[in-house]
């Protein structure tokens, strides 16, 4: 499978392509993965800059920076898949994860009637999808129940790997439920909002992530 790989908030590409290195190589040698950057540039996230001393990390939107960012991010995303697509599937780790989480429900809203962007999402500490109005300047996150009400949950099959001990694991839950229970499995490691490299973790996010690969192909 071929993968479309967003970096978290604060961080980078090749932060990322790092971070994920073991989770990668214990998918197996079959997988293909890409990894592309923000283009808003943003102070390091907690702890990164003391691991990975880099001249600038980078963001896919930024509240700070004005609410066109988030747009804008989308459009690029949708503008590398024209471009260098297709691909099969897609991972994230934090806001990387909400901006693909954002593409998606806006790709099925929009084209109903067509093929998915992706046959698999993959989604690491993941946080919320969000609505932004470039009008008032306002953000808010997706609420799943309103998604399952309009019946517009993220139908793909999707993977969360998500940490027990995450500041952020409200919103890591928050998007499990933007997505169909029935298509989405899920993995919690015992860490906070990282991609674990423990031997024995890593080994079980990726059967978990490999499950869901097959559940894509057999879907597809």
């Amino acid at each position: 499978m071929r993968f479309l790989c967003l970096h978290g908030m604060g961080t980078s590409a090749e932060i990322f392509e790092t971070q994920t290195g073991p989770l990668r190589q214990a998918m197996g040698p079959l997988n293909q993965f890409d990894f592309y950057e923000g283009e808003c540039e943003v102070p390091p996230a907690d702890g990164i800059q003391a691991v990975f001393d880099c001249d600038s990390y980078r963001a896919w939107y930024d509240p700070s920076l004005g609410a066109d960012t988030h747009r804008k991010s989308l459009e690029l995303i949708r503008e590398i898949i024209e471009e260098e697509g297709p691909f099969d599937a897609c991972m994230g780790f934090s806001q990387g994860a909400a901006l693909l989480a954002s593409l998606i429900l806006s790709h099925q809203d929009s084209h109903p009637y067509s093929p998915p962007l992706f046959h698999l999402a993959v989604f690491i500490c993941g946080s919320s999808a969000l609505n932004v109005s470039e009008t008032d300047g306002t953000w808010s996150r997706v609420s799943p129940n309103d998604l399952e009400q309009q019946k517009r949950r993220i139908k793909i099959p999707t993977v969360h790997i998500i940490g027990s001990r995450d500041a952020a694991y409200k919103e890591s839950m928050n998007l499990r439920d933007m997505c169909e229970p029935r298509n989405r499995l899920e993995y919690f490691h015992g860490s906070g909002h990282e991609v674990p490299r423990n031997v024995r973790v890593t080994g079980e996010m990726a059967r978990v992530v490999v499950k869901g690969m097959e559940r894509a192909l057999a879907a597809h």
